[in-house]
């Protein structure tokens, strides 16, 4: 199946083209599934996000810039998902690429064919991002205990 490309160009937006290209090769899906103006689901996986545990502490992640998580907010892979920190312009500016996105491709919510897009990262002075998975949408932790857990 093809599905339709969300491309972040790092000319334009360095800091959010760096930060998903970090995200994919540390192993988070390029393959994503909206999940449609389901304000809920949203607030949930952005809530999750903006959290971690160390030693079985809970602590929030501090805000340096803007915390910009990948997988996104409004995919259904969002939540326990990939956080760094770019300059607040680009973080909103990715709001409007991705909304446009959606509308000009038809993409709506669900779990449907008609709810995945990939997310590529181009121009990025480190080159194209490589990762072992490409299709799949589980986390790098998913991949490590079902890699731990295989015979």
């Amino acid at each position: 199946m093809t599905y339709p490309i969300l491309l972040i160009d790092w000319r334009t937006y360095p800091d959010l083209a760096d930060n998903i290209w970090h995200a994919q090769m540390a192993g988070w899906p390029k393959l994503l599934t909206y999940c449609g103006p389901d304000l809920t689901t949203k607030k949930a996986n952005r809530k999750s996000a903006m959290r971690y545990e160390h030693e079985g502490q809970s602590y929030h992640i501090p805000r340096i810039l803007s915390r910009d998580e990948y997988p996104f907010a409004c995919t259904l892979e969002g939540g326990d998902c990939w956080v760094g920190h770019i300059p607040p312009e680009q973080n909103s500016a990715q709001g409007g690429l991705i909304a446009a996105f959606l509308r000009r491709h038809g993409i709506v919510g669900g779990c449907g064919e008609k709810s995945k897009f990939l997310v590529e990262v181009v121009n990025h002075p480190r080159g194209a991002v490589i990762t072992p998975d490409l299709g799949s949408s589980e986390g790098p932790a998913a991949l490590a205990a079902r890699t731990e857990n295989s015979p």
